[in-house]
């Protein structure tokens, strides 16, 4: 019993003696320290300029077409036309004594948007000068005169999209299949039937170098074209046990991913209808309105610097909220899912060569939403301090202020073997979408940056 109490003194004995070894060691840390190599830990907001900026173009690459007109009271017209080569059968060659019967063009809608009782003429035509080079990035606002000489004109019909003549109703679900059909001149389909150029479908693509598609009759509903088909019907006959049998068959030159498609989209008179407000913003698709930011840099630098005592800063956490704004919004036009914030140096580049989003040049934000009560408040959050950390370390060759753009942004997820997702391309939003956003002088929730910082 004695010995157990005497080994339990000695080892509280040793414990007392070496907290006290490592407090001295704490201590000791401290006492040498010199006042001026502290770490200094600092807080601030920066207020952001903000101006709504037309983008002449993007570049299109559609996964689905918009096709007609529709008028905003806060952008104006936007009017969306279909430039499309189409893809043959490689290598098929018609079975021997086959007759062309005719031609026809499918048009199939998922949805509409604007007045779908409105009538609609849509006239389709032959683009007969040029057709478009597959690796090439075509402007939005591209040329038609290049491509279309307006002297061939396929079909034309009238149609109201909610009406459509054409459509099916599903029985299983309910719900209607919307399609518009076009039956081209039997002049074309005579011309057409020639399988002597599916080899490839460069030689395809120059000898029928595609679609044009247009619509007018007013700016009230605007089709989303989920698939376009141009459909060669034709019939041969041949024996069977001594009598004549006649097949009845088909051939589908897809607009697909395999050939160039290009959503041509005019503004006829967006710079007469946007307006600045001062306390607010436009961030809208497909009419190419972004909202251009600038970060003031230099007032920044100057601040951090000031606050650090010259030390070298570090850029902890800086998030830039970007709020909505309480503004009643046309139905049709709800915000994206997704924004991005980019540098004007890297605008053109980073759509032309499908980059993907880096946190020193593109950063994605999806829309967030809080609750306060039954008020729901939506924004996005951009987290921004890369980029401020690279720009404050140029010292000397840093500008005045960063510009960088707000644009919406539809986003492709890819998800690996053990389940991670990360993003696999970024495109232009080509649907329709307008978030109204607020400014820096917005007195509710101005746009700033929340930056936290410290220096060494």
């Amino acid at each position: 019993m004695k010995l157990t109490r005497f080994l339990s003194l000695t080892l509280l004995l040793q414990l007392f003696l070496f907290a006290c070894k490592e407090q001295e060691r704490t201590d000791m840390g401290v006492a040498i320290q010199p006042l001026g190599d502290e770490i200094l830990v600092e807080a601030d907001t920066f207020h952001v300029h903000s101006t709504n900026w037309l983008a002449p173009y993007i570049y299109s690459s559609p996964d689905s077409f918009l096709l007609g007109g529709f008028y905003n009271e806060h952008l104006g017209t936007t009017k969306a036309e279909i430039m499309t080569q189409l893809a043959c059968p490689i290598g098929y060659s018609f079975p021997e004594g086959v007759v062309p019967d005719s031609v026809e063009l499918y048009l199939y809608y998922s949805t509409w948007f604007g007045d779908g009782h409105s009538p609609m003429r849509i006239n389709v035509y032959e683009m007969d000068k040029e057709t478009f080079q597959y690796d090439e990035n075509y402007p939005s606002n591209l040329d038609v005169d290049k491509y279309v000489s307006g002297d061939k004109l396929l079909a034309s019909r009238v149609i109201t999209a909610a009406n459509a003549s054409d459509s099916v109703l599903d029985n299983t679900s309910g719900n209607y299949l919307y399609f518009v059909r076009f039956t081209f001149p039997k002049e074309f389909t005579q011309r057409f039937f020639d399988d002597s150029h599916y080899a490839t479908l460069e030689d395809f693509n120059d000898f029928f170098k595609g679609l044009y598609i247009t619509t007018d009759y007013g700016t009230a509903s605007v089709l989303n074209v989920t698939q376009l088909d141009l459909t060669l019907y034709y019939h041969f006959t041949y024996q069977k046990e001594g009598k004549d049998t006649t097949v009845y068959n088909y051939k589908n030159y897809p607009a697909n991913e395999e050939v160039r498609r290009v959503n041509r989209i005019l503004h006829p008179d967006r710079e007469s209808v946007i307006k600045e407000v001062d306390s607010i913003n436009y961030v809208a698709a497909p009419a190419h309105v972004f909202t251009c930011l600038e970060i003031p840099m230099q007032q920044m630098s100057d601040t951090i610097y000031q606050r650090l005592d010259d030390k070298r800063p570090y850029v902890n956490a800086a998030i830039m909220r970007v709020d909505l704004a309480d503004v009643a919004m046309d139905k049709w036009m709800t915000p994206p899912s997704h924004m991005m914030l980019i540098k004007e140096s890297a605008l053109d580049r980073f759509f032309a060569q499908k980059e993907l989003p880096s946190d020193t040049c593109a950063i994605l934000a999806g829309m967030e939403y809080s609750v306060t009560g039954d008020k729901y408040s939506y924004f996005y959050d951009f987290k921004i301090d890369q980029i401020l950390m690279t720009e404050l370390r140029k010292e000397n060759q840093m500008q005045e202020t960063l510009k960088m753009y707000l644009l919406p942004v539809t986003v492709e997820m890819k998800t690996d073997s053990y389940g991670s997702s990360s993003v696999a391309g970024v495109k232009h939003d080509q649907g329709m979408s307008m978030a109204i956003i607020r400014s820096e002088k917005n007195q509710t929730a101005p746009l700033k940056i929340s930056l936290l910082y410290c220096g060494f």
